[in-house]
């Protein structure tokens, strides 16, 4: 951030009184990091602009009720977090009614021209295997690890995100990466047939 720009609880401050520059400041400021975390965690590029789309709609339908207290990327990525449970229920009751309309779970894997055709194959088999053991982990894992190592959230901006202690947010990283660990082992394993 240049020297002379406002912080973000400056700018969340002008927003609040319906300050629509500041809201496109803030904006501009995080909705790359928005659609990174949204990604992470549903590897669609559709489901995240539209889940980032809504995230910075309900900042400003809330914007009255911003208090500055805390980190401002801590109260952002907290809504986030609410954002992506709700389409997680909505997925899950659209599940169960049989009503959910089928999607590459895995989205769009990017793959630069210049691999060659196996390398680009084997490529994106990694990356699913990273993508479904990230999904495999419990739904309060996956979240601090995407904000710690994707979006590169500390642990005190996760804990305020999360709601809980920054011990808490420590130990669900702890657990996160021992399973990834343990499914990325496995998997290597089964390609390659040695024991895990």
């Amino acid at each position: 951030m240049i020297e002379n720009e406002p912080t973000d609880v400056a700018l969340m401050l002008r927003v609040r009184r319906g300050d629509t520059a500041a809201f496109e400041q803030i904006h501009a400021r995080y909705q790359k990091r928005m659609l990174g975390f949204f990604w992470s965690l549903s590897h669609n590029t559709h489901a995240a602009n539209d889940l980032c789309q809504e995230t910075f709609l309900r900042i400003w339908k809330i914007r009255k009720r911003y208090r500055a207290t805390g980190s401002f990327p801590g109260y952002l990525f907290g809504i986030a977090r609410m954002v992506w449970l709700e389409r997680c229920r909505s997925l899950a009751r659209d599940a169960r009614l049989g009503t959910c309309c089928s999607t590459d779970a895995l989205g769009e894997v990017a793959a630069s021209d210049a691999w060659c055709p196996e390398d680009r194959v084997a490529r994106e088999e990694l990356q699913q295997h990273i993508h479904r053991a990230i999904d495999a982990l419990p739904e309060e894992q996956r979240l601090v690890f995407v904000m710690r190592n994707i979006d590169g959230l500390s642990l005190s901006d996760i804990a305020e995100a999360l709601d809980c202690p920054v011990n808490t947010v420590r130990s669900r990283k702890i657990l996160a990466m021992k399973k990834l660990r343990h499914l990325l082992a496995e998997v290597f394993a089964a390609t390659t047939g040695t024991p895990s």
